[in-house]
Formats: C-alpha cells, sequence, structure tokens
C-alpha cells in the first residue's frame, strides 16, 4: 500500500519520531549526494518485521509504501 502527497514537514516528523522510537535506518539515499533533501531523498525503516518505505521529491513531496495496517495507523497519528 502507499501513501501520496505526504507534505514534506509531515513526512520529516513521521522519520524522526520513529528513529526515535527505535526504527532502524536500513537503507537511506546517500547524505553525501549532492541534491539529497533539494531534488530527492529516500529511507527505509525497519522495525520488528514491520519496513517502511519513503521516498521524496520536491514536486511530489513524501510518498511513504507499507503494509496498510502501519500506514493506517501513521495516517492516524501523524494525521496524513
Amino acid at each position: 500500500m502507499m501513501l501520496e502527497w505526504v507534505a514534506t514537514d509531515k513526512g520529516n516528523q513521521v522519520i524522526e519520531s520513529l528513529k526515535a522510537e527505535g526504527w532502524r535506518v536500513k537503507a537511506q539515499y546517500s547524505p553525501f549526494a549532492f541534491d539529497k533533501g533539494i531534488d530527492y531523498d529516500s529511507y527505509e525503516l525497519v522495525r520488528a518485521g514491520d519496513t517502511l518505505k519513503l521516498e521524496w521529491d520536491n514536486w511530489l513531496e513524501w510518498r511513504l509504501c507499507g503494509s496498510a495496517t502501519l500506514l493506517q495507523s501513521l495516517k492516524q497519528r501523524f494525521e496524513l
């Protein structure tokens, strides 16, 4: 399942909150890439068998991919 058009500040809030709660960054767009956070960004977060993929660009903002249960929970919690 996917959530699209998630505002940049909301997506950033999701990432920071989940990391603070113990979600681990399994993969991310290189922090050394010249366009990270300007044109493109991405993360893959994992915890207890759940995976959340987040992809951002400056046109479509954040897109979140994960299980329907996880995305519904995030949608309610962060008012996405």
